[in-house]
């Protein structure tokens, strides 16, 4: 079965703005990833709103005007089969009713990842393992040290934070984070409920891992493990503040003892952070501004369908998703 996100757009071409001063008004439309490949593109079916996508145009800009202040907003823009173009931010801004200023449309078409859509972040409050001890997620700075799964520390190289104010939780809900309930990963973990943003990575380690893909552990974003107990959307959140952990590379540490994912540098992943983020991380990691290639990721990521097919197989056979390597000998 196809997934289904939710977002927000202005309708505009960027390639072909209107003229400045021009109101653009936001609308929220239901987007279905047909094949459930993790992108989006006009070869595969795709809809928003309904309507069939015809191209893809992602890192398009659009400059608007917020109380005087210009502010440039990166995101992607689709064309559809009846014939209008929307665009939708993919650096974690929300929208709002404004005047537009200037807009630069990129010249070719490349699919849209569906991780762009929403945050990949963890939530206030959430317990980092350190050599110290367990720390809050807010009280950790640049140069910090945090332990990875197998127990070595790793200085962190920044922190970053947004926060979502209830009014735009209730605007945009695929901003709400899942909470995955104490245990419900299996082995005692995590040991207090945790919350992420929609398509915040977890480590999934069991033989049915083993089985389908070769590998000791994969990461699966945490939407795709709401079909299991104890894992849902939580509803009840009122405001969030997401927080980036950012590393030397890509590292699974330890969220509420649970393994899961620091941030990603993928080219890609880059550009759902705001454009300051994202000017930030080139600093620390200048090399990445003319990167080719994607960095290895910290475990396996699988594709949709077979992250679908892995949660499947674990809810039929009533498994953990983590089990110690004892368990799976």
């Amino acid at each position: 079965m196809p997934t289904t996100y939710t977002d927000q757009f202005w309708t505009l071409d960027p390639f072909s703005p209107p003229g400045a001063g021009t109101l653009l008004t936001f609308t929220v439309y239901d987007i279905i990833d047909q094949n459930d490949d993790d992108f989006l593109t006009g070869a595969g079916g795709d809809t928003i709103n309904g309507i069939d996508i015809t191209q893809t145009y992602l890192g398009d800009t659009v400059t608007v005007d917020i109380g005087g202040t210009p502010v440039t907003i990166t995101g992607a823009t689709f064309y559809l089969a009846n014939g209008t173009q929307v665009f939708t931010p993919t650096d974690g801004t929300v929208l709002q009713d404004v005047d537009i200023i200037s807009a630069t449309g990129v010249p070719s078409q490349s699919p849209v990842p569906v991780a762009l859509l929403p945050p990949p972040c963890l939530v206030r409050d959430t317990l980092i393992s350190t050599p110290e001890g367990e720390r809050k997620v807010q009280d950790l700075r640049a140069g910090d040290r945090v332990l990875d799964l197998d127990g070595v520390p790793m200085s962190l190289r920044s922190v970053m934070s947004r926060s979502i104010p209830a009014n735009e939780l209730r605007a945009y809900p695929k901003l709400r984070p899942v909470r995955i309930c104490a245990g419900a990963l299996g082995n005692g973990l995590p040991h207090r409920d945790l919350l992420v943003s929609r398509q915040h990575r977890m480590l999934v380690a069991s033989k049915i891992v083993e089985r389908m893909f070769a590998a000791k552990e994969v990461l699966i974003p945490a939407i795709k493990l709401t079909t299991l107990p104890g894992i849902y959307i939580d509803e009840s959140v009122e405001t969030v503040e997401y927080f980036h952990l950012l590393f030397d590379r890509h590292e699974v540490i330890l969220a509420e003892s649970a393994p899961t994912e620091s941030l990603y540098l993928g080219r890609e992943a880059l550009k759902s952070v705001s454009a300051e983020a994202r000017q930030e991380i080139y600093a620390i990691f200048p090399d990445l501004k003319g990167a080719v290639a994607d960095p290895i990721p910290a475990r396996p990521i699988p594709s949709g369908k077979r992250q679908k097919k892995l949660v499947a197989r674990h809810a039929a056979n009533q498994k953990p998703l983590v089990q110690p390597e004892s368990a799976r000998a």
